[in-house]
């Protein structure tokens, strides 16, 4: 299928590496330097761009119904509200935060950037477009979640709600991934441009660097 060879060379070119590497929440928490600031700030930033995240899925469906793409959307949609429930009824107050206060709070400009662009690809991506930026989301996030994940719990300070969010998030779900070349394969038959199939996530390793910057210093 063309889908799978779209979707394998463009996997190739991830900085997946990199964005491991660089990441400096990671560093500091492998050097036991993670303060109370770096868990609310991390919990403040999933929080707020799920506000963005969430809601971009029921566009999505709105638009393209069919039960391919919109089969996959639906299922990531219900993961993000499943962590979603969980940030709020137990990781937010275990990092110190009001949740009812976070739900109106500003947004810090990393989030601003990151939920922008969701909410672009969400009113304007086609279903191949949107799915290959999901998917380079995961490709890129969970990786240094799991690293995460081992070096958060060797520290004393790290409330396990929160370590839990995280592994939730160590590993692209494997029905994303079965998903991926079938929706793909969908919007290129319906007359998507190949040259946009990965449009939106070429984006994505600048704004994640961003973001988790924004995480590590503030």
């Amino acid at each position: 299928m063309k889908a799978t060879e779209i979707i394998h060379n463009y996997q190739a070119l991830l900085p997946i590496k990199q964005q491991v590497q660089s990441n400096e929440l990671l560093a500091a928490a492998r050097e036991g330097r993670v303060h109370p600031q770096h868990l609310q700030r991390l919990v403040i930033g999933e929080f707020l761009t799920q506000q963005a995240e969430i809601p971009r899925y029921g566009s999505l469906i709105d638009r393209f119904r069919h039960e391919v793409p919109a089969g996959l959307f639906a299922f990531v949609a219900t993961l993000f509200i499943s962590q979603r429930r969980l940030l709020a009824d137990a990781v937010a107050p275990a990092v110190g935060l009001n949740v009812d206060e976070l739900r109106h709070s500003d947004l810090p400009k990393a989030v601003t950037q990151l939920n922008q662009a969701v909410s672009w690809v969400a009113s304007h991506a086609g279903p191949a477009e949107a799915a290959m930026e999901l998917h380079t989301d995961f490709q890129l996030f969970c990786p240094v979640a799991a690293e995460l994940v081992s070096a958060l719990r060797e520290l004393d300070n790290v409330p396990d709600p929160l370590v839990a969010y995280l592994e939730n998030y160590s590993a692209e779900p494997a029905e994303l991934q079965q998903r991926l070349p079938e929706v793909v394969e969908y919007g290129l038959a319906q007359g998507e441009p190949e040259r946009w199939v990965t449009r939106s996530a070429e984006e994505i390793p600048d704004l994640l660097s961003d973001y988790w910057h924004y995480i590590a210093a503030g």
